[in-house]
């Protein structure tokens, strides 16, 4: 008969289900080991990237000083080289502009010419021809052929008809006359014929107005009270 006191089970079989429960608790003790081996690995890296960063001496007066000439000395060059840089650009601009100038100007000249060679024959043919109007022919011939020439080259001739307009972005008032056959306020007659280029004004056509003069008094009154 088996005695009662005696356990049921034998310490071989508690050891056994008692091995797996301290298996789970040694695993757990290896990780919390190697987690505080990294920390503390972690630690002294940091510690030694501080002792670099303290190792290192700050730069003396001297040495920040000389760092600050050779700084100033590199913007000092660049800025050398830019101003270089600007005075090329400009001079070939300028040299740029006066090729164009020179173009254009050559291109009138050709223009013109022509123009002045028949001048020239029609002043040798009128010292010999005794007929005056083949001379107005010819210098009438000439001028058709220098306006010719101008409008070619986008010159317009500002020249008003009697009894035109007055308008006074293309005109300048010389004079006011009284005139029974031209409205008032209109062109009377043009003294002088202006010019525009490439419909800018060049120079205003100088023209009599057609109105009435202002009397002598009144004009030496307006100037008395203008310097006045």
């Amino acid at each position: 008969m088996n005695d009662p006191k005696e356990p049921d089970a034998s310490k071989e079989e508690l050891i056994e289900e008692i091995d797996p429960v301290a298996d789970v608790e040694e695993s757990d003790e290896d990780a919390v080991d190697e987690e505080s081996e990294g920390q503390a690995q972690e630690s002294v890296e940091s510690e030694e990237v501080a002792e670099d960063s303290e190792s290192e001496e700050p730069l003396s007066v001297e040495e920040q000083l000389e760092r600050a000439k050779a700084e100033a000395q590199e913007n000092y060059s660049n800025y050398l080289r830019a101003v270089a840089d600007l005075d090329t650009y400009r001079r070939r601009v300028n040299r740029e502009k006066e090729d164009l100038r020179h173009h254009a100007i050559s291109g009138i000249l050709e223009s013109i010419l022509p123009v002045y060679d028949n001048l020239g024959f029609g002043l040798a043919s009128a010292e010999q021809a005794p007929n005056l109007g083949v001379v107005v022919q010819g210098l009438e011939m000439v001028l058709s052929q220098f306006k010719t020439m101008l409008q070619e080259n986008g010159i317009e001739e500002i020249a008003p008809e009697r009894g035109d307009d007055f308008d006074h972005n293309k005109h300048e008032a010389m004079q006011t006359q009284p005139s029974d056959e031209v409205e008032e306020g209109k062109v009377l007659q043009v003294i002088r014929k202006g010019f525009a280029l490439n419909g800018k004004l060049v120079r205003a056509a100088s023209v009599i107005v057609s109105g009435t003069e202002e009397p002598v008094a009144e004009k030496s009154e307006k100037r008395l009270d203008t310097e006045a």
